[in-house]
């Protein structure tokens, strides 16, 4: 579920055509942590990743988002400083929008409930990802990550095989799993061995959807 989801075709469409088109090269940011919410940026194509600088001042790696989403929106709405860094990892193109543009937006389109129940939403699905980490074994931890992953950017082919473009480095999956890099490693050699996964430098793709949720159910 993304912002795409809530609103239909013609919103959506509004909401690009009041837009400035704009390109984003790999690794560029496009916003950052405390910054003003001067806009708002509407993915069409390409993969960002979602960071957190926490209070240890270490960066956390928060979310992978694709095509569909709208970023910067709760921060916009509410008038507060980003609470996170978002940046491309993948070629991107969004449709940017100054915050009081996109505030009529949501209120021409009677949007504020959806949009703060999606926001609700993606707190809670967060949650339970956090709770279930600190309680599960190794391989479901890895596998609990891997499957939010690929509900949030996963591509299925014809063939059932689910490709994510990662974007990130192991050491921010292994972060993502509450586990070491070495442990976290050693978990997906496993998942590869037994073909549930393969992995690649930037990309992995779920083989065995079947096995992965079983994995992750511990």
């Amino acid at each position: 579920m993304n912002f795409r989801h809530l609103v239909s075709e013609a919103a959506w469409n509004d909401l690009l055509h009041r837009g400035q088109r704009r390109r984003y090269t790999r690794a560029a940011w496009l916003f950052h942590q405390g910054e003003s919410p001067d806009f708002v940026v509407a993915l069409t194509d390409g993969i960002v990743k979602i960071t957190q600088l926490t209070k240890g001042g270490t960066v956390a790696p928060l979310a992978l988002r694709g095509p569909g989403e709208v970023l910067g929106e709760i921060g916009a709405l509410l008038n507060k400083p980003r609470s996170a860094s978002v940046k491309a990892v993948s070629e991107c193109i969004g449709y940017v929008l100054p915050a009081h543009a996109f505030r009529g937006y949501i209120n021409r389109h009677d949007l504020n409930s959806a949009v703060y129940q999606l926001a609700i939403q993606r707190m809670h699905e967060n949650e339970q990802l956090r709770s279930a980490l600190t309680r599960l074994p190794p391989q479901a931890r890895v596998a609990q990550v891997i499957r939010y992953l690929a509900a949030e950017i996963g591509e299925r082919g014809d063939d059932g095989i689910v490709t994510l473009q990662l974007g990130m480095s192991r050491d921010e999956l292994a972060t993502m799993a509450s586990m070491s890099r070495s442990s976290a490693m050693a978990v997906l050699r496993t998942f590869h061995d037994a073909h549930v996964l393969d992995l690649g430098r930037e990309r992995l793709a779920v083989r065995d959807s079947a096995a992965l949720a079983e994995l992750a159910d511990g």
